[in-house]
């Protein structure tokens, strides 16, 4: 009976997408998280992954991660910079991220750690943020057309190249925590976006969109996952505006059964807001065969925007070749026109 159960427990473990929650806490504050009663059980019994955001490589990290790995709980070093540096990695400061991903590899070894992957949030620089809605829009197509003068994105994208390739040599799974727009910009086969936005399309093993509802309306994130997420890899969903940030459980159940229908990796955002707000529990209890339907004004709204920024790229892309042909042809018919009228005048 108890080899049956074990069995059926496994099928249904294997009928779910594999879950990693984002733990935005530093050292001591994590750990306080991991002694909450009845946390790690659910962890490991629902194959729950987290992954760490290493905001320093001390004793009471390595604590952590050895607290969940002895429960089987898979792991996923979140690599980020200094709170002053911006957390994230962008163009701007790809000599640091080679520099952190080296402390971070030499400190699993000598701790002996073990992590299932490594990932890397790549975000354009806090001192450049979009606006919302329209204007952001605007500034999204006027950093597109500056875009082919950042001398910064060669030299960029060769060092991120180089250490996605030392990461794996090393043993790691790659993750890439990305913008949606990143999609937008390899659909359309440019660099553009990249440039524009300070970014660089990391050659992961796994590409993990991040439609979150952050500040803007609950229902956002899942426009984004209707719209993005028949190409992704990976969907991360809900959001990590502070400590104890949470969607409210309709709108975060509604984010996860969406994600779900796309992709069988999904991330949430975060760890430490879902113990807040009692939706661990929930998570652990829901029936992933429901699937729920994005409203059409707002999937629509979120298509539209797309559509405005596909149609800007190719524009960036083709204008000039476009504008080029264009001359040629209204030669072709001027001369046409004129030959036309002289053979008249013949006659």
């Amino acid at each position: 009976m108890r080899t049956a159960m074990t069995a059926s427990r496994l099928a249904e473990l294997d009928d779910q997408p594999q879950l990693y929650f984002f733990c935005e806490l530093d050292g001591p504050a994590l750990l306080r998280l991991l002694d909450r009663p009845g946390l790690l059980d659910i962890l490991a019994t629902h194959r729950f992954g987290v992954a760490l955001a290493l905001t320093a490589l001390d004793a009471a990290h390595a604590d952590a991660v050895r607290m969940l790995h002895s429960r089987n709980v898979p792991v996923v070093a979140w690599l980020t910079l200094p709170a002053d540096e911006g957390l994230a990695f962008n163009l701007q400061n790809y000599p640091r991220a080679a520099a952190c991903y080296q402390a971070f590899h030499t400190w699993a070894q000598t701790s002996r750690l073990h992590f299932v992957a490594v990932g890397f949030d790549m975000e354009p620089p806090i001192g450049s943020p979009l606006p919302g809605g329209w204007h952001g829009i605007r500034e999204i197509a006027r950093r597109v057309w500056l875009a082919r003068d950042n001398a910064l994105f060669p030299a960029a994208r060769v060092a991120y190249l180089e250490l996605m390739a030392a990461a794996r040599r090393d043993g790691y799974e790659v993750h890439a925590y990305q913008i949606p727009l990143i999609a937008d910009d390899r659909r359309v086969g440019t660099t553009l976006l990249q440039r524009a936005l300070d970014i660089v399309d990391l050659p992961a093993d796994v590409e993990v969109l991040m439609c979150l509802s952050e500040s803007a309306p609950s229902w956002l994130g899942s426009a984004l996952i209707a719209s993005y997420g028949p190409n992704a890899d990976a969907i991360a969903v809900g959001t990590s505006s502070g400590d104890s940030a949470f969607l409210d459980w309709p709108d975060l159940r509604r984010d996860l059964l969406l994600a779900a229908d796309f992709t069988d990796t999904i991330y949430v955002a975060t760890l430490e807001g879902c113990v807040a707000a009692g939706q661990i529990e929930r998570i652990a209890a829901l029936d992933w065969h429901t699937s729920p339907r994005v409203p059409l004004a707002q999937y629509w709204l979120a298509g539209g925007a797309r559509f405005l920024v596909l149609a800007g790229l190719l524009i960036a892309r083709y204008g000039r070749v476009v504008l080029a042909w264009s001359g040629w042809a209204l030669a072709l018919i001027i001369w046409l026109r004129r030959k036309g009228a002289a053979e008249r005048q013949k006659r």
